[in-house]
């Protein structure tokens, strides 16, 4: 029995914006293995596409170039430096499953909180490192795992964590939902979605940021072939 790599990714616009300001890739890696890549640009709308696209497209070059994760962390935070003056700010997580060197590595500069999932738990692990763009000399937060089959990591952008605030003084319960849509199975495609109608449904129907959730998981698989696949939904307004 060999080992898969899947990945799931589930995304929605703030509500009555036509673009998202995050935006979400996957990239082969030249060493073998895949990396998600999520920019949560500043705001919403036109302009903050607009920037996670660049700062996306920046770090899926220098991923394909062989570039460490840490380094194009922050290589893609002098850029927006250099470029915006510390007047802009955006959320950057790299899940990469290397498998050069066996292990699921974690990269991020943000301020929202990620989950590591295992065949029975469920930690969530906070936000080390704030923002990049805004000053000199910030680093990532890095964090590896073994390449083991059950091994499960979630990220979410701020808009998961702030839903139904507009509402309720209390947190969204990112910790509860995982926990029950864990048990339930599925694959991580709809895993992804139904974290992200949970948060949908708690800003009732009405999202009030972007939102993204992301999963990449390792999967037990009974190889036959080789052969791999990706599916892609985009509803056109």
């Amino acid at each position: 029995m060999g080992l898969a790599i899947e990945i799931g990714i589930a995304k929605v616009n703030k509500f009555a914006s036509r673009e998202s300001g995050d935006t979400a890739e996957v990239v082969e890696r030249p060493g073998g293995g895949f990396s998600v890549v999520v920019v949560d640009g500043q705001g919403s709308g036109t302009g903050a596409k607009a920037l996670s696209m660049m700062l996306t497209a920046r770090a899926i070059g220098l991923i394909k170039e062989g570039v460490r994760d840490g380094a194009v962390a922050r290589a893609v935070h002098d850029s927006l430096l250099a470029q915006r003056g510390g007047k802009v700010s955006a959320a950057l997580d790299i899940i990469s499953a290397d498998l050069k060197h066996g292990g699921v590595v974690i990269t991020r500069n943000g301020t929202s909180p990620y989950a590591v999932v295992g065949e029975e738990t469920v930690q969530m692990m906070g936000a080390e490192q704030g923002p990049i763009g805004l000053y000199p000399f910030m680093r990532p937060g890095v964090h590896r795992h073994e390449l083991r089959a059950g091994l499960q990591i979630w990220s979410v952008t701020d808009g998961i964590v702030g839903a139904g605030k507009r509402w309720t003084s209390v947190e969204f319960p990112i910790r509860e939902h995982l926990e029950r849509i864990v048990s339930t199975g599925g694959n991580a495609k709809e895993m992804a979605q139904s974290l992200l109608d949970c948060a949908i449904e708690a800003d009732r129907g009405r999202p009030l940021d972007d939102m993204t959730v992301s999963i990449l998981r390792v999967i037990e698989n009974e190889i036959v072939q080789p052969v791999r696949s990706m599916h892609l939904v985009v509803p056109i307004p």
